[in-house]
């Protein structure tokens, strides 16, 4: 039997524990300016996240995904931006296993910070041994500190057309900063835009098989980048749930007696909200732990692949409407800022709206329960 530890040892904590420090200190800066603070882009640099899922070849840590799946959450405890740019630049290290071995140990460097755009929204021309790349690609979260942009294009061959990701050094992009959203503010999910030549050999597509056979990367890298989100939208609920109950303790309502914690419609809300999102961790953290098991064993069945997108979906979703229905459940007491409702209430929104846990991974695993049907991106 394998045994799957579902907390990592609190040793491990210390790996992100500077940056989730500056992330809650310099918090504010985000919200105002779009940017996370030039501090917490260091920290973030700095820290272990950018090589917990490269190979091991390439100076990667190959962490146990529970393991990185915490310390994205730990990191967005903090500050939901930061554990957003957190949640994209942790996983993308496992792209790099999709590469040719030397290729990807080049392209590494001493410790690469990957961001990305998943819209095909470029052109990829072949011109020999390499590939004409142009294009403008919006929502590349945590732009200021990438080193390497993983950028989709359609790419033709004699196989047909398929989507492809061509990894891109920083200096040859060009960043458009025009990121100004409802919510996530700090996460610099930019525009960038290149006309650049990429060899061939620097392009994946996310559902190549790995190069090394090892668990991370027999875990489903959709999984992996979805469960990723989902723990930045468990730690917003949480936050949203801490930021209810410190409210709701304190203030006092003009027509009726007492503490709203003490009016019996706030607790009923309340009460929803929590029993939503922990039913939603449980989901989680199951399926993350079964797929987990089969990945340390050998390959990951599409029974449990299903899984573990549904769950994610349904994190994005319980604390979507956990922070919402809090916030209603406020009052005109959840508007002020300084509470921290309202922007765990929009970020909660942004973060349900990524694809990877919006209407496509829904559809997917519907596919598979209807139909057996597993898609490649399942």
């Amino acid at each position: 039997m394998t045994t799957v530890q579902m907390r990592p040892a609190p040793a491990d904590r210390t790996a992100v524990g500077e940056l989730a420090r500056s992330a809650a200190e310099h918090r504010e800066h985000g919200e105002r300016h779009g940017t996370l603070h030039r501090l917490v882009w260091a920290a973030l640099e700095q820290s272990v996240l950018p090589r917990v899922a490269l190979p091991a070849y390439c100076g990667g840590l190959e962490w146990p995904v529970q393991q990185i799946l915490d310390a994205v959450r730990q990191v967005a405890l903090a500050d939901p931006a930061a554990g957003w740019v957190a949640a994209i630049h942790a996983p993308a290290g496992a792209f790099l296993a999709r590469l040719d071995p030397d290729t990807a140990r080049t392209l590494a460097g001493r410790s690469p910070v990957i961001a990305g755009s998943s819209m095909p929204a470029g052109t990829a021309v072949p011109h020999g041994d390499r590939v004409r790349l142009s294009g403008r690609w919006p929502l590349v979260t945590g732009a200021p500190a990438m080193t390497l942009a993983a950028l989709a294009a359609p790419h033709t061959t004699d196989q047909g057309t398929v989507t492809r990701w061509w990894l891109v050094p920083r200096e040859d992009l060009e960043v458009e900063e025009d990121w100004d959203a409802l919510g996530l503010r700090g996460s610099a999910s930019h525009t960038v835009t290149c006309a650049t030549s990429v060899p061939a050999g620097h392009s994946i597509a996310l559902t190549d098989p790995p190069r090394t056979d090892t668990p991370l990367f027999r875990y489903p890298l959709y999984g992996l980048m979805a469960g990723c989100i989902a723990a930045v939208a468990q730690a917003t609920a949480e936050r949203a749930l801490t930021a209810f109950a410190t409210l709701a303790g304190g203030t006092r309502t003009r027509h009726t007696s007492g503490t709203l914690a003490q009016q019996g419609h706030v607790q009923s809300a309340f009460a929803r909200a929590s029993g939503r999102v922990s039913a939603a961790v449980a989901l989680l953290e199951t399926a993350t732990a079964r797929a987990w098991a089969a990945a340390l064993e050998g390959e990951v069945p599409p029974g449990e692949r299903a899984l573990l997108r549904s769950a994610c979906c349904q994190m994005a979703e319980a604390a979507e409407h956990a922070c919402r229905d809090l916030f209603d459940a406020a009052g005109s007491a959840a508007i002020h800022r300084a509470n921290g409702l309202e922007s765990c209430w929009r970020d909660a929104v942004v973060i349900s709206r990524h694809a990877l846990v919006a209407a496509r991974g829904r559809q997917l695993v519907g596919a598979f329960e209807l139909t057996s049907t597993a898609a490649k991106d399942l």
